[in-house]
């Protein structure tokens, strides 16, 4: 059975960065990620209330400025 130093629950972006450091001080490193579509975790894809708003109010912003937005910008 392979011996590992740490076990690193999530593919996210702290367990990605763990994960390098310590591998980069010799440790054998593994991840576990339940889901092969959570790469980066949970706040790119489906979490971040910052990037969702982000998102959202550029949509807003684009239908309340629209001469200010290109056509292809619209998102709504």
């Amino acid at each position: 059975m392979k011996q590992y130093d740490a076990i690193i629950i999530g593919f996210g972006k702290a367990g990605k960065t763990l994960a390098a450091e310590l591998s980069n001080r010799g440790w054998q490193v593994a991840i576990v990620e339940r889901s092969n579509m959570m790469y980066g975790g949970s706040c790119p894809n489906i979490a971040c209330i910052p990037t969702k708003t982000l998102i959202h109010e550029a949509g807003i912003s684009s239908l309340l400025y629209y001469e200010d937005f290109p056509k292809q910008s619209n998102m709504y």
